[in-house]
């Protein structure tokens, strides 16, 4: 059943999607007979249930679409008789192309790896789409401008196939705007989807805190618009069953096992500074045993991972988890970072959070100074990067790139 036109309960004030780039994106896509609509590595609750949205929108209309992704069925249980899964990873037999290629949460090459990079790479530039609120020095897809006379998302040049918003919180976000533009009413499981998606986010952007069920808005998120605005609309839309069950999914702090509550006390026992007290470091080796009791790089970990090094730059009087010794260490820290395995792929992993920009600012000191093809990307304060080596010297080799670059930048 093809999707219809309807009046939408949305209208935007800001940053709305310019309705001849929607048209364009939307033409190209419908022409399609079938789609592969990819998730970046590491896939995040934002990547999936953009993923799903898209899926949805397309099966209505006529279209054969697949989820393309990485250890799917281990990181999020997905319904594999709503969605067809390909878990790139453990798929044993050679996929026949599909038509086109839509690439959600991700418009950068350094952000897909292994055999999914392989799969994609397959596909005509000029058959890869994209849409992302990420930084993206080399676009995946064809980067030909487009050529419109509305007003586009500021920061970005838009690329043809494809729209980026780094103004955006989350890739659910520009995908409302998407049918917003397109005067289309999204169902209610894709407002759910979104919903999920964009709470992750900005809870990861501490523009909301999720805890016990429950949402905070921060000052940030007030003062915000363009988060605000999409947010509010999708989530005033469903409802508060639906919102409770999804916020308890998103809660995964709250419902940690023995083993991720010990790992996670170890973070801050491991804790690591610079002389310059700026820059603060925990380093899991590739065969840390504590990482393989709890899973490794799992959705979990990243969550345990990411609450840690918001909590150190943050450093509150009131952390429960910060004693007295450690918060006066830390005072003048302004980015931290976190090395970790993740065996499956192959490859060791960073990932950071800073103030004003130093995340970025770390990872261009790195390739002018230190290690020019570093891969590593993502929001300015909140950034990561790999190298396909779990070899311990190396690994070692690798991270003391950032710690340099953290210990010798100008902040």
């Amino acid at each position: 059943m093809k999707v219809t036109k309807i009046n939408s309960i949305l209208s935007f004030k800001a940053n709305k999607m310019p309705k001849s780039q929607a048209e364009y994106f939307n033409k190209k896509l419908l022409s399609s007979d079938s789609v592969d609509i990819f998730c970046h590595v590491a896939t995040d609750e934002d990547a999936f249930n953009s993923a799903k949205i898209m899926y949805d929108y397309l099966r209505d209309n006529g279209i054969k679409p697949r989820i393309i992704c990485n250890n799917a069925d281990e990181n999020y249980g997905y319904d594999n008789k709503t969605y067809d899964i390909i878990d790139i990873n453990k798929n044993k037999t050679e996929l026949q192309r599909a038509k086109t290629a839509l690439c959600l949460d991700f418009s950068d090459p350094i952000r897909i790896r292994g055999k999914a990079f392989e799969y994609l790479s397959s596909f005509p530039k000029s058959n890869v789409f994209c849409i992302d609120h990420h930084e993206t020095a080399n676009p995946i897809t064809d980067s030909n401008i487009i050529k419109t006379e509305e007003i586009v998302a500021p920061k970005i040049k838009q690329i043809k196939n494809g729209y980026l918003d780094t103004t955006a919180k989350s890739a659910a976000s520009i995908l409302v705007r998407f049918f917003e533009a397109l005067n289309i009413s999204m169902s209610d499981n894709q407002k759910e989807s979104a919903f999920c998606a964009m709470a992750d986010d900005m809870n990861k952007e501490k523009l909301i805190n999720i805890s016990n069920g429950q949402i905070l808005k921060s000052d940030e998120f007030e003062d915000n618009i363009n988060a605000k605005e999409v947010f509010e609309n999708i989530e005033n839309s469903i409802s508060d069953k639906k919102k409770t069950e999804i916020l308890s999914h998103l809660d995964v702090l709250s419902r940690l096992n023995s083993k991720e509550k010990a790992f996670r006390m170890s973070l801050y026992k491991n804790i690591k500074i610079t002389p310059n007290k700026k820059f603060a470091y925990v380093i899991i080796p590739p065969d840390d045993k504590n990482w393989k009791k709890i899973g490794g790089d799992t959705p979990t970990a990243s969550k345990i991972l990411r609450d840690f090094r918001t909590r150190i730059l943050e450093h509150k009087q009131t952390d429960e988890f910060i004693d007295k010794d450690l918060l006066s260490k830390i005072q003048e820290i302004q980015a931290i970072a976190v090395f970790y395995p993740d065996t499956k792929a192959g490859r060791y992993r960073v990932s950071m959070h800073s103030n004003k920009d130093y995340a970025f600012r770390i990872i261009d000191l790195i390739r002018e100074q230190y290690y020019s093809p570093l891969k590593a990307g993502g929001h300015p304060n909140r950034a990561g990067g790999s190298t396909q080596t779990l070899d311990k010297n190396k690994c070692a080799k690798w991270a003391n790139n950032f710690i340099c670059a953290g210990q010798n930048l100008h902040y």
